[in-house]
């Protein structure tokens, strides 16, 4: 049963998955490069991912490339390719989006890279990401996404950090009205968490992330801090 309040972690190798998941991460989002806003995983580094993967599972970032999420067709045939490998190694779940040339959600490279993988694991979660941030509206982004069986949509509500987009956040998840689970993500602080709550964020999503020797990995007392913070938060 998934919690009142989930708290996903970002992991770009099985060390961050590990230590995540040790420190109390309910769902791990699987990327490489994270500096770059993060890229599709490649299957080394995301079977290593899979071997620590906690209650609610791993799922997967397919973004072929860094930069705008206008897609032109054939960097979609890609992305169609990348999500039936991720189906097949085993992934929960798929986090994808995509916009059309005039900003709006494009509706139609959203549903051809969520039944890529859905023809191999028609179990699989969908998770609409922080593309929906940089749609002309967010909020009418939401209601249009319905139509799509979409699980869950990540955002910050259209602003840099989520601390400042809880107006819009609210107004996303009133839109969803429970037919979509709205993620509070992105600039993300412990703080934020319970005003998240509050604005109808069913899951929070965390990088928690700190620099060593040149690499980003993922700092076990962030991921304790944050734990720590949901606990008191639900009890």
């Amino acid at each position: 049963m998934e919690p009142s309040t989930a708290l996903e972690i970002v992991a770009t190798s099985g060390r961050c998955s590990r230590t995540a998941t040790a420190a109390g991460a309910d769902r791990i989002e699987a990327c490489e490069a994270l500096e770059l806003g993060g890229i599709t995983p490649g299957p080394e580094v995301l079977d290593d991912i899979l071997e620590h993967r906690p209650a609610l599972g791993v799922h997967a970032l397919l973004r072929s490339r860094p930069g705008d999420f206008h897609y032109e067709d054939a960097e979609l045939r890609v992305m169609e390719r990348q999500a039936r490998r991720l189906a097949r190694s085993g992934v929960d779940g798929l986090v994808l989006g995509a916009l059309d040339a005039g900003g709006a959600v494009d509706l139609e490279a959203v549903a051809r890279m969520a039944a890529a993988g859905l023809e191999v694991n028609p179990e699989l979660e969908i998770t609409m990401h922080r593309a929906i941030d940089a749609s002309t509206d967010p909020v009418a982004s939401v209601t249009q996404l319905l139509a799509l069986g979409i699980h869950r949509v990540l955002t910050s509500g259209g602003r840099d950090a989520a601390g400042e987009g809880l107006e819009v956040i609210a107004r996303m998840a009133q839109a969803a009205d429970g037919r979509i689970q709205i993620m509070a993500g992105g600039g993300m602080r412990a703080q934020d968490i319970g005003p998240a709550r509050g604005a109808g964020a069913a899951a929070v999503h965390f990088s928690a992330k700190t620099h060593y020797a040149g690499t980003i990995r993922v700092s076990e007392q962030q991921v304790r801090q944050l734990r720590s913070t949901l606990n008191a938060l639900t009890k």
